[in-house]
């Protein structure tokens, strides 16, 4: 692997224990490994809550959000702990969106820890965004899984795999100067393993 290549990889693929935590944050996403990776963590009774966020997909015409949240109910997930936001058609809209639902219910000032469950090359960009709009107080902690038929260690193998991850690689800088993320800390990556 080249260094600039390991450089990518480090950086955009965040390793994680998982924990408990009070939220699960499901970022939407038409890729239906995220499923499997919520209800995973709610069944191993790591998280209590679930918000799935995300409008409707381009190319499936599907509301995101519903989808996933129809997903989890089926595998038996309590309808009752899923909250949804049918809205946001992007990451940025996923946050600040969410955001106003759980301030409006009462509950953002509750949350200590929200695990964000995430595409592994869009975990540093996800709880960058995260980190900048949500309270200073809360912790997040990425739950990845692999989407598009590439991992952490084969992306550069595919086409798919370089397309998805070089304009990650790029969006970063640019939302960063838009003030939309905050960079995460050596502290807050340490608290990830």
């Amino acid at each position: 692997m080249s260094e600039n290549v390991k450089e990518i990889t480090n950086y955009l693929f965040l390793r994680a224990n998982p924990q408990v935590t009070d939220l699960a944050f499901v970022f939407g996403t038409s890729q239906p490994e995220v499923i499997q990776r919520t209800w995973d963590l709610y069944r191993r009774g790591l998280v209590p809550k679930i918000l799935v966020t995300g409008g409707v997909a381009c190319l499936s015409g599907k509301n995101e959000a519903q989808t996933i949240k129809d997903g989890l109910v089926s595998l038996g997930v309590p309808e009752e702990v899923i909250i949804t936001e049918e809205k946001a058609t992007n990451t940025l809209e996923n946050v600040l969106f969410s955001k106003k639902i759980l301030e409006a219910d009462g509950s953002l000032a509750k949350i200590k820890k929200i695990t964000a469950v995430v595409k592994n090359f869009h975990s540093r960009r996800a709880l960058m965004t995260l980190k900048r709009h949500f309270p200073s107080g809360i912790k997040f902690f990425p739950a990845v899984y692999d989407a598009y038929n590439f991992s952490r260690d084969t992306w550069p193998d595919s086409e798919t795999g370089r397309e998805k991850v070089l304009a990650e690689w790029n969006k970063i800088p640019k939302y960063l100067a838009q003030g939309d993320l905050q960079e995460l800390s050596a502290a807050d990556e340490e608290s990830f393993k």
